[in-house]
């Protein structure tokens, strides 16, 4: 009942990510990639503290990545499909895996592990994209190169590591509350009926 659980999760926490990759993705809005790699970190951070198991982080991006796949959000990149939604959360999912594996003890819970965790992956993640568009696909001058690895990297260090922090600890108050427990079966069939929903609505309304 754990694994399936667990799975659940892993599940729940990719589509959040898938949605606000395609949701938020979607709005022409200034400092978009600092939003979303923000809040994707964040989302990252919680389910790192929940399932501490290496590689949690890189299936959750998978999962995210089929998502925005699923969902029409994709169709709005203008580079390159296939370097701009999905490669760039799959690089911001690989260092996340990378640093959180390194600097987050699965048996200590630190605010600042998950702060370097975040601020690591912000600078690596941001600075691999910049030189990939544009020394790869040229699609980039050097003057965006730069804005995108010390304005946008920088700002987005800030943001997730405060986003993160506040959702964590919203995280630890609700579990020492100690609400009223549901049973097992009535959380898994939360779980499974939350993302099966969030498909649905990526894939027929976004």
């Amino acid at each position: 009942m754990f694994i399936k659980k667990k799975h659940l999760w892993i599940l729940l926490f990719g589509s959040l990510i898938g949605l606000n990759e395609t949701l938020i993705g979607s709005f022409n809005i200034p400092y978009r990639s600092v939003i979303l790699s923000s809040i994707t970190l964040a989302i990252l951070s919680i389910a790192r503290s929940q399932i501490p198991k290496s590689g949690t982080s890189l299936l959750i991006i998978v999962i995210a990545i089929l998502y925005k796949i699923n969902s029409i959000g994709v169709h709005s990149c203008t580079t390159n499909v296939l370097l701009c939604g999905p490669t760039a959360l799959l690089i911001l999912g690989i260092g996340y895996e990378v640093f959180a594996s390194l600097i987050i003890a699965k048996n200590t819970f630190k605010y600042l592990n998950y702060i370097l965790a975040c601020g690591f992956t912000s600078i690596v993640a941001f600075s691999i994209f910049a030189v990939m568009n544009t020394y790869i696909l040229g699609a980039w001058d050097t003057s965006r190169l730069s804005e995108y690895i010390f304005v946008k990297a920088s700002l987005t260090v800030i943001a997730s590591s405060v986003i993160s922090i506040l959702a964590l600890y919203t995280v630890s108050f609700f579990k020492n509350v100690n609400v009223a427990r549901l049973n097992p079966y009535v959380i898994q069939g939360l779980l499974g009926s939350t993302i099966i929903a969030l498909w649905i609505f990526g894939y027929f309304i976004i």
